[in-house]
């Protein structure tokens, strides 16, 4: 019944943030029944298990990597799915975010198929933990496979620049981004590409970032 996994997954999430140690034996079990109901048919039941995907994630760090493949696929589908709920976008953009915390080397090969939408999903969110720990990730995965944002840069740009006031080495973490690419392009490419900003965010960029 969906209901009953609905409210089973919520738990599952909870009982993993408050007291990880009880549920952590168990994961081999529970991964592949998440991933199985990664099905947007069913929006909450959807939602929850990708929630809870995104807590364990941070819990197991590196050892989550035998899982990614579970997962990953789907929630990817998910977030390039047309007609996605707001909620449920930005739940799984912060889960493919925090999985590329945890295990960047896994899930950076498959950044160009997700990282447009990842960043219009998460630009209007509040500054929060959850948003934190999945840009941690988005540089991460970029350190990786920097190839893989190039064709959709801007949307980046827009991403770092909706966070008023990001933790100082996170905000290390966008500024060497920015200048890596802006050098690699050089300044008259990145003049020439700015110039399509609309104006606040350049002015964000510039003033934030010096770019």
């Amino acid at each position: 019944m969906p209901e009953v996994r609905q409210s089973s997954f919520a738990l599952l999430g909870d009982l993993t943030k408050a007291t990880f140690q009880h549920v952590r034996p168990f994961i081999g079990d529970f991964m592949p029944i998440l991933g199985q109901n990664l099905n947007p048919e069913f929006i909450s039941v959807c939602n929850n298990a990708t929630w809870a995907i995104g807590e364990i994630s941070i819990k197991m760090g590196q050892e989550m990597k035998p899982f990614i493949q579970l997962v990953l696929t789907q929630l990817v589908q998910i977030i390039n799915r047309p007609n996605t709920p707001k909620t449920l976008l930005e739940n799984t953009a912060i889960t493919i975010g925090r999985l590329g915390y945890v295990c960047p080397q896994d899930v950076a090969p498959m950044l160009q198929q997700f990282i447009r939408q990842w960043c219009t999903s998460l630009r209007n969110i509040r500054d929060n933990e959850e948003k934190d720990s999945a840009f941690r990730g988005v540089c991460a995965m970029i350190g990786v496979n920097p190839s893989g944002v190039v064709q959709d840069f801007i949307f980046f740009c827009d991403a770092v620049a909706s966070w008023v006031s990001p933790k100082d080495d996170l905000k290390e973490m966008f500024y060497k981004i920015l200048h890596g690419f802006k050098n690699q392009v050089g300044d008259d490419n990145w003049r020439a590409f700015s110039e399509q900003f609309p104006v606040p965010l350049r002015e964000r960029l510039a003033g934030q970032y010096g770019v």
